[in-house]
């Protein structure tokens, strides 16, 4: 079948994604706390500029070293799959 997922391959994205959790979005928040205590009457347009980079960073970072944490990626054989995803990239 297509979902290949073991109590063991469960239980260990989940540590995974709670250790992320924790490296990520403790200092994030902390992070963001600060930027409000000290942003003044202007916060929002700090927090507004802190989470465009942040975001911006994240694009850059989650499918390079997050994504492979968690999923298997080789690159697509020649065939017609991809003779056709190509074709169809080509005409967008």
């Amino acid at each position: 079948g297509f979902n290949k997922m073991t109590l063991g391959l469960f239980f260990g994205d989940k540590v995974k994604s709670l250790i992320l959790t924790c490296v990520i979005g403790g200092p994030f928040v902390a992070l963001l706390l600060k930027i409000i205590k000290i942003g003044g009457d202007q916060f929002y347009l700090y927090v507004w500029a802190f989470m465009f980079v942040f975001s911006v960073f994240m694009m850059t970072i989650v499918p390079v070293f997050i994504m492979p944490l968690f999923n298997k990626y080789e690159p697509l054989k020649d065939g017609p799959l991809k003779d056709s995803i190509f074709a169809l990239a080509g005409r967008i």
